[in-house]
């Protein structure tokens, strides 16, 4: 039986595990297979253009408004705002929130995802073949510099280096001669679009970047904290001084093309190329935009570049400060306390389930955390009164009424007070029932009630119980029977309203 022919490879089922992981997880996968992917797409690449990598959130807010609202008009079904699109864009990895160092509000700016989805819809659209003359130019001079620069032979090396001189010379000696071909219109053309679709993925790079850069620093912190004790290779080489961000593949990498970016000579020498390009005649046939980018190329790679040389150097000073203030130390307190409980929560697993009725009441404590763009400053012209303010005139008090008005929801305390004094000069002692018969309960069973606090805080219990009685504010009878108490005639409650009675 004759095995059909696989060309010496097979699919892999870790490699379609990793593709099935990456349409789920990857957001760049994710954001090409969402409903409102070409909405998305459009919105982002209009505002992130080339040299845009970030706006200032109010800012991309009220674009984004106006363009769904001139969508809306055309047709298409967008019903929310550019805010809640931005923070479900957000979530979902397609924008990344920054707060501005220069600024007060936060920006925005897209992800690493974002990127490669503009890129790959890009390469979708775009008019030009990509097997282009010079696209093969660029493959082949690559090639050559790689072996050459690699070849560990001198005599190799030196026989590459003398063919270059020999054709260096042939060069030299045709533009002596004036016998030199010259680059026409539409291969200079075809040469200058590549050129600038190698720019275009220049921030995608940049996002790349940082987000490795971001993605180490954790990795950085995460081993640490398992690094038990002083001696861990991680902390120790924090501890000598070593920069691990910086030594890293992509800091090194990073590093090198940012010392290209700021080297004054090359970047003189750039702008100089530029300058020429932009005066050859075949730059008329370039698009306003083609020029423009031109002229702007190496200004966009210096301050995306300087971005994310300060987030390399930030990251490296956060990591040696987290090290040498041995704030660590407190994180490793706490990881070990999240273990010790998740730890513990198995163990009651087994024997409880998360449904069942505990008795115990639980403290939640914690805080909200909202987006520095969800925030309206407060107006205070709006606590202002419109209104005039209208004067009254002033009139005079009536007091009688107002105790009138007083006694309908307080119980007069001091009247009751001078009514048990005056029985107590009196009679020698008084009861409740006492004082009630020589002066009628003004306030119904209000005065009853006060007078049975007063003799619970100013008296004493005596046995049996009596009947008092008072008068309703209908008109009737009223009689209860409490317990008797006297009160006490020494109390300073009453001693000095009956000195004052007999004054």
């Amino acid at each position: 039986m004759v095995e059909p022919d696989t060309g010496g490879s097979v699919v892999s089922t870790a490699d379609l595990h990793r593709l099935a992981r990456l349409r789920q997880e990857h957001p760049a996968w994710a954001l090409l297979r969402s409903d409102n992917a070409a909405a998305v797409l459009a919105l982002l690449g209009r505002h992130f253009d080339r040299g845009t990598r970030r706006l200032p959130a109010p800012e991309l807010f009220a674009r984004l408004d106006a363009d769904l609202q001139e969508l809306r008009d055309e047709g298409f079904e967008l019903p929310r705002t550019g805010q809640a699109y931005c923070a479900d864009w957000v979530r979902a990895g397609y924008l990344l929130r920054r707060a501005s160092a220069d600024a007060r509000e936060e920006t925005l700016e897209p992800t690493e995802a974002t990127f490669a989805a503009l890129t790959f819809v890009a390469g979708l659209t775009t008019a030009t073949s990509s097997v282009t003359e010079s696209r093969l130019t660029t493959l082949s001079s690559q090639l050559q510099a790689l072996a050459r620069d690699s070849d560990p032979r001198s005599e190799s090396r030196l026989a590459a280096l003398r063919a270059e001189r020999d054709e260096l010379d042939r060069q030299i000696a045709a533009v002596e001669s004036g016998d030199f071909p010259v680059l026409d219109g539409n291969r200079a053309v075809e040469r200058s679009a590549e050129i600038l679709a190698l720019a275009g993925e220049i921030p995608g790079d940049f996002a790349r970047v940082r987000a490795e850069l971001e993605a180490l620093n954790r990795e950085l912190r995460a081993r640490i904290l398992d690094d038990e004790g002083d001696r861990g290779d991680t902390l120790g080489e924090v501890f000598r001084g070593v920069d691990l961000i910086g030594s890293s593949d992509a800091g090194r990498s990073f590093a090198g093309f940012y010392d290209m970016i700021i080297d004054p000579e090359r970047s003189s020498q750039l702008d100089d190329w530029i300058e020429a390009v932009l005066q050859r005649p075949f730059a008329q046939q370039l698009t306003t935009e083609q020029r423009n980018r031109f002229r702007t190329l190496l200004t966009e790679m210096e301050d995306a570049g300087g971005e994310v040389h300060v987030t390399m150097t930030s990251l490296s000073r956060s990591l040696r400060h987290f090290v040498q203030s041995r704030h660590y130390e407190e994180h490793r307190r706490l990881q070990r306390l999240l273990r010790s409980a998740q730890q513990q929560a198995l163990q009651v697993a087994q024997r409880r389930k998360p449904y069942d009725l505990l008795d115990l009441e639980l403290v939640r404590v914690g805080m909200g955390i909202d987006s520095v763009a969800a925030l309206r400053l407060h107006n205070p012209a709006d606590d202002l009164v419109a209104e005039p303010v209208v004067t009254q005139p002033v009139g005079e008090v009536d007091l009688a009424e107002l105790r009138r008005i007083v006694r309908e929801s307080e119980i007069d305390m001091d009247e009751l007070a001078g009514n048990v004094a005056a029985t107590l000069r009196s009679r020698g002692s008084a009861t409740i029932g006492d004082v009630l018969r020589d002066h009628p309960a003004t306030q119904g069973l209000a005065s009853a009630v006060g007078l049975l606090v007063l003799a619970a805080e100013h008296g004493h219990r005596v046995d049996g119980t009596e009947e008092i009685a008072w008068t309703s504010p209908s008109g009737a009878t009223r009689v209860a029977t409490v317990r008797r108490h006297l009160f006490d005639p020494t109390d300073t409650e009453f001693t000095a309203r009956i000195t004052e009675d007999a004054s």
